[in-house]
């Protein structure tokens, strides 16, 4: 197809073709659609029974529209929050219970239908700790490991019960969501690598593992394993507050 541009100068030329660039760019921002929200837990994703946690979901790109945020959980129906907001919506669970353990997302439309919905948020796994058995915790070579160097976090489940798809996870003291997770098929065992410790990797660790189903099962977290850091001479660096 053929463009004509009808004008007498160089000044209506361009009018023109910026028209059509902002035509071109309202048309593929329409294409792409909403951009994803992002679901964040609080306190944490890792939570035991009896915690007040809450559920946050969160536009990046402010808007002047009024939002219609819904969360999602993996098997149930989505829940709509009750009221038109602005760039970010709280769900409230309270005093969480095993049963209300799962993969969560969220989504959210503008109140003007031809606007559509956004796209869906990365999934966020809430674990209700304490139905299985807890794990073992070990430090390889040893918990006390000097500066830049290397320690391996082993957690290792029971034999029983025995399990199908199983994801671990490695937790810190001071530090609310974990610091890495391991999807195992069969393997009782995971690793956690701190290939270049720092001072500030000093602490106290855990892991937990829960099962990868629709409403999964998590284990109590393992025994508390603390991680020395010590200088040249061996001499253990202090943490800072």
């Amino acid at each position: 197809m053929k463009l004509l541009l009808v004008g007498t100068n160089e000044k209506t030329s361009l009018i023109v073709l910026s028209i059509i660039g902002l035509c071109l760019y309202q048309g593929i921002k329409a294409q792409k659609g909403l951009p994803k929200p992002v679901l964040f837990a609080e306190p944490s994703s890792v939570v035991a029974p009896g915690t007040n946690v809450t559920l946050g979901c969160s536009a990046l790109e402010l808007t002047s529209q009024e939002l219609l945020f819904t969360l999602s959980k993996a098997g149930s129906p989505g829940y709509p929050h009750p009221k038109k907001t602005g760039s970010e919506a709280r769900f409230s669970l309270p005093s969480v219970k095993v049963r209300d353990a799962g993969s969560y997302s969220c989504f959210y439309s503008e109140r003007r239908p031809a606007k559509g919905k956004s796209e869906t948020s990365e999934t966020l796994d809430l674990v209700v700790t304490g139905s299985l058995p807890r794990p073992s915790l070990q430090a390889l070579p040893s918990a006390k490991v000097s500066l830049n160097g290397r320690v391996t976090l082993r957690c290792v489940r029971p034999v029983k019960p025995s399990l199908g798809s199983v994801m671990f996870m490695w937790l810190k003291a001071g530090t609310p969501e974990p610091l890495g997770r391991a999807l195992q098929q069969s393997q009782r065992w995971a690793n956690f690598t701190l290939p270049s410790v720092t001072v500030q990797d000093a602490g106290s660790f855990r892991c937990v593992y829960y099962e990868k189903t629709v409403q999964p099962r998590a284990s109590e977290p393992s025994e508390p394993l603390y991680v020395c850091v010590t200088g040249e001479k061996g001499t253990r660096l202090q943490t800072p507050s």
